[in-house]
């Protein structure tokens, strides 16, 4: 490993060992007096005395907004309702607070199809600023129901991230009506809920991805399963490709042609652990078998090609070895929670080994080259939410592979949403690897949504780089400087427990073929106009 590679590492490990974690404390919860939405009624924080009170701060127009207010009326509401209050025998209730505007059909819609209960109207997010909040939704439980010793309502509890139910029924659960010992705070409901009242939610998906052009057909198929619980995560994904190629290339003189193909699979695992409030741990790995890329493939054709002629022109030519691409992977990460809901951290560094389809020096002496290489890479992000409309991602990449240099990997994106129902994404980024590569990118995506169920989203992005570095095979066979350009049109649906998505639209690729070019692989660098299409269906159960 190079010195740069070492001072990666150092400092990866750095950020795992210093980040601290953040405690919160209890506070007094600021009073309220709101109009139920549609109504001329009042509510204040007093009519809700003796009771525990979950504040449910939403949007019409926010998509995560609409998933926690429906879950929460049936895990929280409904379910402290079947057993008559918590389990001290409080009662709770959920106190929906519309903070944004919002017009009367998106209301309605919103309304209806969570069934909220009760539903305040603030539209101008004043009680949310007082509470702490800057991002919806924001979920608050407030102890009201009273102890001679703190008489007046205290809030036990701050979700600003929605995440599921299981945070709202530990601080629930804790509150006894009775005096706490002293000390005792919110960091102190980040202990693990009691087995039978720990809620699991199931995951299933099926994304299935085609890319289509003349001589060419990818298709990518997996199934991922995932498992939230209250402080864990663990997930699996198998994927199968499948590669049909036509090949044509011209060596020594003899021209072939012939359809040539591939499957490759691969499993992918990971397992998350909230360390603490601030702090979540993610460890993973996976392997692989198969051509990873049809370029791969074709160049393996390639070689067997002259392999075969010189064979023929000259008998008993040894070096030729049939590829067997595989490899495996493991990867940790620490994602840091530096400000409450609206600051984010990640640090990654991962080990990759690949065992590649070699290319030959076919020179005077036939030279088989490298097949194994070592990656080590390391990744630092900040997640920032600036105001309830905007957040943005920066990262930092940084890769070291067996007998090449290091590459770095900048990337930023903004994510905006324009007003109640257009959302627009913005991505942009760069790597540089000496001796002269560089490669930079842009992307954009505008997205509309109806009463947050149905959304509609249009695309595009270009690419380019200077030219593809590639060990594995000789100078002449390495990819000339590459430009892609790609657009699209997808729709999706989100329902409660089932959503959709599909995507389609065309890819141009389109090389920079030199006129002193080896023409034997036009045909892998020839420019195509692809259709890409996409379809992911996901269950929560």
């Amino acid at each position: 490993m190079t010195r740069s590679g070492h001072l990666t590492v150092i400092l990866v490990l750095a950020f795992f060992l210093l980040v601290p974690g953040m405690a919160r404390s209890e506070e007094k919860a600021p009073s309220f007096n709101l109009p139920q939405w549609g109504t001329e009624k009042r509510f204040s924080l007093e009519d809700f005395r003796g009771q525990i009170v979950v504040l449910d701060f939403f949007s019409a127009s926010c998509g995560i907004c609409f998933r926690a207010s429906w879950e929460i009326g049936i895990d929280i509401q409904a379910f402290y309702e079947a057993r008559s209050g918590n389990s001290h025998g409080i009662p709770v209730k959920v106190v929906a607070v519309n903070s944004d505007i919002a017009s009367q059909d998106d209301m309605k819609a919103f309304i209806e199809e969570t069934e909220l209960d009760l539903v305040l109207n603030d539209s101008k997010g004043a009680l949310l600023e007082d509470y702490g909040g800057s991002t919806l939704p924001y979920l608050v439980v407030i102890d009201a129901a009273g102890t001679e010793e703190s008489p007046a309502p205290r809030v036990v509890y701050k979700e600003g991230i929605y995440e599921g139910v299981e945070g709202l029924r530990r601080a629930i659960d804790a509150i006894s009506g009775k005096s706490r010992p002293a000390g005792s705070g919110l960091n102190t409901l980040t202990g693990k809920m009691q087995e039978t009242d720990q809620h699991i939610i199931h995951e299933a998906s099926l994304d299935n991805a085609t890319l289509n052009a003349s001589d060419l057909f990818v298709t990518d198929t997996q199934l991922k399963y995932r498992q939230e619980r209250p402080t864990e995560e663990f997930s699996f994904a198998l994927s199968y490709r499948r590669i049909d190629m036509d090949y044509s290339s011209r060596v020594y003189g003899v021209s072939r042609g012939k359809t040539i193909t591939a499957d490759h699979i691969s499993l992918q695992g990971s397992a998350s652990l909230d360390l603490n409030k601030t702090l979540t741990y993610t460890a993973g790995g996976g392997f692989y078998d198969g051509f990873q890329t049809y370029r791969a493939l074709w160049l393996d054709q390639y070689y067997r090609h002259a392999f075969d002629v010189l064979n023929e022109l000259t008998e008993n030519i040894e070096g030729y070895e049939k590829a067997d691409p595989r490899g495996y992977n493991i990867s940790n990460s620490l994602r840091w929670e530096y400000l409450p809901d609206t600051g984010f951290a990640e640090a990654s560094i991962s080990y990759q080994h690949d065992i590649v389809s070699p290319g030959y020096d076919m020179g005077v002496e036939i030279v088989r080259l490298r097949d194994t290489y070592d990656t080590i890479s390391s990744r630092i992000a900040s997640e920032n939410i600036l105001t309830p409309r905007v957040r943005t991602l920066a990262e930092l990449r940084v890769d070291n592979t067996t007998d090449r240099d290091v590459r770095f990997t900048i990337q930023g994106s903004l994510n905006y949403a324009i007003d109640d129902h257009w959302v627009l994404r913005l991505t942009a980024g760069g790597a540089k690897e000496a001796p002269n590569f560089t490669s930079k990118s842009v992307s954009a995506l505008l997205e509309y949504d109806w009463h947050d169920t149905w959304f509609m989203s249009l695309f595009g992005r270009y690419y380019e780089d200077s030219s593809e570095i590639g060990n594995a095979i000789v100078w002449n066979a390495a990819a000339p400087p590459l430009e892609t350009y790609q657009a699209g049109l997808g729709l999706r649906r989100q329902g409660h427990y089932t959503s959709f998505r599909f995507v389609m639209g065309p890819c141009f690729s389109r090389y920079d073929r030199r006129a002193d070019r080896d023409t034997a692989f036009d045909q892998l660098y020839s420019d195509r106009d692809w259709l890409s299409v996409q379809a992911v269906f996901v269950h929560r159960f």
